[in-house]
């Protein structure tokens, strides 16, 4: 395989974020079902039920209208929430919704667009209005911001990934994934990640750590490890492709350069040339990396740059539900 083939393989496990996975689905009803249950309380929609009888149905449309443009995310997740779920997660809801979508996941829009047209009870439109809101809100908010990372660095072939500093888990990472971005790890079973808490725990001894791990024949897509400077870096890619090499495990080695500058970076990428150890590794760059200075790492060479700020730096796209 080829390089972008494997960092593909080991860092863009987008194939999982479906509702056809179960892990998957269970975030998705934490952030639905369980958001609607905490935004319910015990009494409901109290202003609703005031203004409105909550004894007699009122059949109401609305339509949810983009303020600004971006790139549209979490329409699967509306879909199951309000269609494809089991009716007996919403207790509280008393009847069924139409939707007429009329965009997809990862499509462009421009401010004033329709994204969905929505038909139900007014008791049950206003009680999921605020979760659909806040779903589609956050997660178009990703992937518009993702998409100008991606845009930004596309020359390069730099796969952009987010890391585990997200709010919502798994939904965060689809949002960069339908944004053009990878996924880095799912969770922490996913994939061995050597940070540099374990290594200060073992007195940052690359081949106690690394023997230990690969003695025990992890099952996993990826190996990879922290490093903080050059001397690190050649020490633990010697070790690493030593340890893969001859253990017969298909894992992929990787190796993080962990808060380094470019310059650093593209100096130690020099020497794994030199000593003929890029071309059986991947490399990648974490650590302080914004949208001002990805193109910089970019520039470096690395096979992927992982960015906290995916996910904790995003602003969310304004949209609106207006009764039609």
């Amino acid at each position: 395989m080829d390089r972008n083939t494997i960092k593909q393989f080991t860092h863009n496990a987008k194939s999982f974020l479906s509702l056809e996975n179960n892990l998957y689905k269970q975030w998705v009803f934490r952030y639905t079902f369980l958001e609607l249950e905490k935004d319910l309380g015990t009494k409901g929609d109290v202003t609703t039920n005031y203004i409105f009888d909550k004894n007699e149905k009122k059949p109401v449309k609305a339509k949810i209208i983009a303020k600004e443009a971006g790139v549209v995310a979490g329409i699967e997740e509306i879909k199951y929430f309000l269609i494809d779920a089991d009716p007996n997660f919403r207790p509280h809801i008393r009847g069924n919704f139409g939707i007429m979508f009329r965009v997809e996941d990862g499509q462009e829009i421009k401010k004033g667009d329709v994204l969905m047209e929505i038909s139900a009870d007014i008791h049950d439109l206003l009680a999921v209005e605020r979760v659909i809101l806040n779903l589609l809100m956050r997660m178009s908010g990703i992937s518009t911001f993702t998409r100008k990372i991606v845009d930004n660095v596309k020359e390069y072939g730099t796969l952009i990934t987010p890391t585990r500093k997200t709010l919502w888990g798994l939904l965060d990472k689809k949002a960069v994934s339908v944004g053009g971005g990878g996924t880095h790890r799912l969770n922490l079973a996913d994939s061995v990640l050597v940070k540099d808490t374990h290594l200060d725990a073992m007195d940052r001894d690359f081949d106690k750590v690394l023997n230990k791990i690969i003695s025990l024949k992890p099952d996993c897509r990826f190996i990879e490890v922290e490093v903080m400077n050059e001397n690190e870096a050649i020490v633990a890619t010697e070790k690493l492709y030593e340890l893969l090499k001859g253990s017969g495990l298909m894992d992929i080695g990787v190796i993080m350069f962990d808060n380094m500058t470019p310059s650093e970076i593209s100096k130690t990428l020099s020497s794994l040339k030199e000593k003929k150890l890029h071309e059986n590794i991947l490399f990648e760059a974490s650590g302080g990396i914004n949208e001002e200075n990805v193109v910089e790492y970019a520039k470096t060479g690395v096979d992927i740059i992982s960015m906290g700020i995916l996910t904790m730096g995003a602003r969310s796209l304004d949209f609106s539900m207006k009764i039609i």
